[in-house]
């Protein structure tokens, strides 16, 4: 296996900057029936699983830098508010669908494992690769998209624009929209970091159950973990629809 070390994040993709393409891509459903990875190998799994975060957080990079483009003083800001609550909202969208896929790639690489003819111990060290390229490459760099792509909105509205504008406008009106753009920005990345502790704790207790019953050679409590672990995924899906 090998090991991706490029956690720079730094793909540009094209066509991102639309807010209404985002929105669709946000409410497009999933399928809630299966475990929706397609690949064949564990290295597949791999790359896919990381790249599918830089994706995610170029994609949210991209539309928030629009963003910045079009509100560039306090007054544009007062007249697109609901702008940037749905950029939060598509970032935690966005956030969501992620979490659920990295728990997908866990889960079609335990199984890949599982289905190996290969003895207890081989199955042991391969199962390790699910911390090390699932819990800790790729969920890891999960938590940029919570802490550093929500924290340039903190610094371009709440500590920039309408910092700026305090001597300019209306006190009231000015410490009204400041503290609506802290609230909005709060909840946003608290609950982005809900979503990014809840996967790296799923994906973790996973693979750490698993390996424990391969440990002991138990074949049925192995498939009972994976059963466990494949329904609350489908669960995810199917509230995430909702």
């Amino acid at each position: 296996m090998k090991k991706l070390v490029c956690l720079g994040l730094c793909l540009i993709l094209s066509g991102c900057t639309s807010t209404l393409v985002a929105k669709n891509d946000s409410e497009r459903k999933v399928n809630v029936n299966v475990i929706e990875v397609s690949a064949s190998t564990i290295d597949e799994i791999e790359e896919m699983a990381i790249k599918d975060v830089e994706d995610i957080k170029a994609k949210l990079e991209s539309e928030r830098d629009a963003l910045s483009e079009e509100i560039t003083d306090f007054d544009v800001y007062m007249k697109n508010v609901d702008k940037v609550k749905a950029y939060y909202d598509d970032a935690l969208k966005q956030t969501e669908l992620l979490s659920i896929r990295l728990r997908e790639y866990a889960y079609k690489y335990a199984e890949l494992i599982m289905n190996e003819d290969v003895s207890y111990k081989v199955k042991y060290k391969d199962l390790s690769g699910i911390y090390e390229y699932i819990y800790e490459d790729a969920a890891k760099a999960m938590y940029d998209i919570y802490d550093k792509t929500l924290k340039d909105m903190y610094d371009i509205y709440y500590d920039g624009i309408i910092k700026a504008a305090y001597d300019v406008v209306d006190y009231e009106e000015w410490y009204d929209a400041r503290s609506d753009a802290y609230d909005d920005w709060y909840d946003a990345r608290s609950d982005a970091y809900d979503i990014w502790y809840d996967t790296r704790s799923d994906i973790y207790d996973f693979q750490y159950d698993l390996k424990s019953e391969v440990y002991d050679h138990d074949d049925e409590r192995a498939q009972k973990k994976m059963d466990k672990f494949k329904k609350s995924i489908l669960r995810m899906k199917e509230d995430v629809n909702d």
